[in-house]
């Protein structure tokens, strides 16, 4: 299982490479979108290593049938299975923490307003000071075109409409908000 473990980790340091390369040489406008995309691209690449380092390579316990109704071949399967999905679901976790850290350096508010108070000649701010480096205008407008890139919105003259994906998110998430009792938020 160790095999599977350090491909998926090694998956993940080279997504984690690759979005620095990327993400500081090209201007890019959709970088959620980039980042899914480098993602996906180094999937191929954990299955081909992995069916490519040698089955018996790093493994701590050998197996050993559990159940007379077990046969070794099958026994063989289901480990190699497990194995597979064990380093696969490392990756896809690694990633998805990493997507929970990149939107709170990207897009948090708050992480937003201590870093402009650490600007600050005097390391502080008043609200009408934090008001004029951090409009709400400026919050809901890249919010509103982080929504028209991401196809939950279309723009209409001086109007957003809810796209069927957009009404669909919507939906799940209102349900979600009224059955755990959370209010509006936002």
């Amino acid at each position: 299982m160790i095999k599977a473990v350090l491909i998926g980790f090694s998956c993940f340091i080279l997504f984690l490479a690759l979005h620095v390369v990327v993400f500081r040489t090209i201007d890019l406008k959709e970088r959620f979108r980039a980042l899914t995309i480098i993602f996906f691209s180094i999937i191929p690449l954990y299955v081909v290593t992995y069916l490519l380092v040698p089955a018996d390579y790093l493994v701590i316990v050998p197996m050993e049938p559990v159940a007379p109704a077990f046969t070794q071949r099958s026994i063989h399967f289901i480990h190699g299975a497990m194995n597979f999905l064990s380093g696969m679901m490392l990756y896809v976790f690694l990633f998805l923490g990493y997507c929970q850290f990149y939107f709170i350096v990207d897009r948090s508010i708050s992480v937003r307003v201590m870093i402009e108070m650490e600007k600050a000649a005097d390391k502080k701010l008043s609200f009408d000071d934090i008001m004029q480096v951090y409009s709400f205008h400026g919050i809901l407008a890249r919010r509103l075109e982080h929504m028209v890139e991401g196809e939950y919105l279309v723009r209409d003259g001086d109007y957003y409409i809810n796209t069927p994906k957009g009404r669909m998110e919507a939906r799940v998430f209102r349900f979600l908000k009224e059955f755990l009792k959370l209010g509006p938020g936002g």
